[in-house]
Formats: C-alpha cells, sequence, structure tokens
C-alpha cells in the first residue's frame, strides 16, 4: 500500500517532535535536519496544529510542539488529517443503478475499507522510534 508524501512527512515530522520533546522546534529546523521542503511542512504542521496533535509557541523560543505522546496517536487519525481524499475514496455513492455484481463488488470494497480503518485504528505511533535505527540524540563527551 502506498501513502502520500504529505503522510511520509507528517510521520517524520511527528517523530521530530518526539525526539524534540519537551521543547518547541521550528518548521525550518525541522525540515532542514531531514532535507524536507519546508513550505510542504508549513502546511503539514498547520494541518496539525488545527487538528491537535502538536501546540504552537511563537517567539525567538518558539515552534512546534507534541500536544500528545505518540502512543496516544494513531495512524488512521494522521492519514485522516492530512489525506482526506483517501476517506471520501472509501465511500463510494452512485445514482445509478447497479447490478447485482457491482453491488457485490462495492459491498465487498466497503467491508475491506472498513478493516483497513480498523488496522491503521489500531497503529499507535509510538513504534516509529524505535524503527530508527540511527536515533537523533546528543552525545556528550567527558
Amino acid at each position: 500500500m502506498r501513502f502520500s508524501k504529505k503522510v511520509n512527512y507528517g510521520l517524520v515530522f511527528l517523530m521530530q517532535l518526539h525526539y524534540a520533546w519537551p521543547g518547541h522546534k521550528a518548521v525550518k529546523e525541522l525540515a532542514e535536519a531531514d532535507g524536507l521542503p519546508q513550505k510542504f511542512l508549513e502546511g503539514i504542521a498547520s494541518d496539525f496544529r488545527k487538528t491537535g496533535f502538536c501546540e504552537v509557541k511563537r517567539g525567538a523560543q518558539g515552534g512546534y510542539k507534541l500536544a500528545r505522546p505518540l502512543k496516544d496517536i494513531t495512524l488512521l487519525e494522521v492519514i485522516r488529517c492530512l489525506d482526506p481524499e483517501w476517506e471520501r475514496q472509501t465511500v463510494v455513492t452512485s445514482r445509478e443503478r447497479k447490478s447485482s455484481k457491482q453491488e457485490a463488488v462495492s459491498l465487498f470494497l466497503k467491508d475491506i475499507s472498513h478493516s483497513v480503518e480498523t488496522v491503521f485504528g489500531d497503529v499507535k505511533l509510538d513504534a516509529l522510534p524505535a524503527l530508527n535505527k540511527h536515533e537523533d540524540t546528543l552525545m556528550y563527551y567527558i
């Protein structure tokens, strides 16, 4: 299954904020850290702010910060936030009369979509940091 770049970059953004916790990070700094397009990331950050995934602090020490931990955010929530077309694709409505085969296929796809939503709703984002083999942590030398 393929996900949009917006969802992909959004997950990177959330993981970056996880590592920055409890501090705030500017979008410019986050974009440069992983080579992401700043304007695109600003749009993602705005969507996340509107849906309550992150908080914004203005000023010199400001930026974005996770509003809730990754263990409380599901993949389905992120997809619904960043890719609203994805959900609309699963709902097929038509005024045309359908044959019994078309009805069967529509019912089949509706059931599959529901199953996918259930699985994505169970996937918590706290699994992301464990998959990051090159964790962005500070090293202190004595």
